[in-house]
C-alpha cells in the first residue's frame, strides 16, 4: 500500500506542475529494495493509531506522511538537514492533511528539541548507523528521554555477525566537506554494521529501554563478499524492487545464526 501511495503522490504532483527530485523519486522508486522490507516490518511493529504522537528520526519520509494521512496519527518527521521540508509540506497540502497532524522539521537526533515523555511512539529506519562517533548512543538516550511511559520505539540498522565501520569516497555524500583538512582528502565515515553485541552495548543498554523484540533479516542467495542484491539494482528498475525484495529477502528470525547472509536488525523497545 505504501508503494502505491508513493506512486500516487508523484503522479498527483506532476499533474499539478511540480517536478522536484523527490517527486520524480516517488514516481520511479517510491520504496526501493531495502526500504520495501523495512517499511513493512516497522509499520507492523509500530501499530500506529489515531491517538498516537509519533516521532520519525531521519527515516525516508514516505512512511511518516502515510501515518499522518492514512492512519490519522500526529507525526513529527525530522532530519538533520532540511532538504525534504518544502516537498513534504507540498505533499501535505496536496493531500489535505491538517497542519496539526504532520510536522516536517529540521533537528539533530543527538539533541532533540522536544520535551520529556512527549511521544507515544518513535521510529528510525536505517539512520542511527550513519551517526559518527558515539552519536548513535546519544540519539538512543534522547529517544528514551522523549518517549512516554509504555511508549514503543522501533529501529532498523545494518547487521553483521562481526561489527565494523564502513567508509566511502567523500564526493558521494552531502557531508563530504567534513573530510577535508588542509586541502587533503579523506574517506568519509558512511555507516557501521552492528553485531549483536554492538546492538546491546551501543543502542539497547545505554537507552535504558526494555527490549521487546529483536529480529534479523538477510538475503536468500549468497553473493560475492560485500555485495548485496541492491548492488545490482539501478534506480530506473524501481518498479521491480518490491518483487525483488519479496523474492530475495528472508523472513525475520530471532536468531541471526539461522541466516546464510544476515544483513539487517529490527529492534523493538518499550519504556517502563
Amino acid at each position: 500500500m505504501l508503494y502505491y501511495y508513493g506512486l500516487k503522490l508523484g503522479l498527483q504532483s506532476i499533474l499539478r506542475g511540480r517536478f522536484t527530485r523527490e517527486v520524480i523519486k516517488n514516481l520511479i522508486v517510491p520504496a526501493n529494495y531495502w526500504r520495501f522490507m523495512e517499511y513493512k516490518l516497522v509499520f507492523e511493529r509500530l501499530k500506529a493509531q489515531p491517538s498516537d504522537r509519533i516521532l520519525d528520526i531521519g527515516s525516508p519520509k514516505l512512511l511518516s506522511l502515510y501515518l499522518a494521512d492514512k492512519m490519522g496519527a500526529e507525526v513529527f518527521s525530522t532530519d538533520i538537514e532540511q532538504y525534504f521540508i518544502e516537498d513534504y509540506n507540498a505533499f501535505q497540502s496536496m493531500r489535505g492533511i491538517p497542519k496539526e497532524r504532520f510536522h516536517a522539521l529540521e533537528t539533530d537526533g543527538r539533541k532533540l528539541q522536544f520535551p520529556d515523555n512527549y511521544f507515544t511512539k518513535i521510529f528510525s529506519i536505517s539512520v542511527l548507523e550513519h551517526i559518527p562517533d558515539d552519536g548513535d548512543t546519544q540519539c538512543m538516550k534522547e529517544i528514551a528521554r522523549t518517549l512516554m511511559q509504555k511508549g514503543v520505539c522501533v529501529l532498523t540498522v545494518p547487521f553483521s555477525p562481526i561489527g565494523r565501520d564502513e567508509f566511502r569516497e567523500p564526493e558521494e555524500f552531502r557531508w563530504s566537506e567534513q573530510s577535508k583538512e588542509n586541502g587533503a582528502r579523506h574517506r568519509v565515515f558512511f555507516q557501521r554494521r552492528y553485531s549483536e553485541k554492538d546492538l546491546r552495548e551501543r543502542l539497547i543498554g545505554p537507552s535504558g529501554l526494555m527490549l521487546q523484540g529483536l529480529c534479523f533479516v538477510g538475503e536468500r542467495i549468497p553473493l560475492a563478499e560485500g555485495k548485496e542484491v541492491a548492488s545490482y539494482l539501478h534506480p530506473v528498475t524501481g518498479m521491480i524492487h518490491p518483487l525483488m525484495s519479496t523474492l530475495f529477502h528472508t523472513k525475520p528470525t530471532t536468531s541471526w545464526q539461522e541466516l546464510r547472509k544476515p544483513l539487517a536488525a529490527v529492534v523493538v523497545m518499550t519504556k517502563q
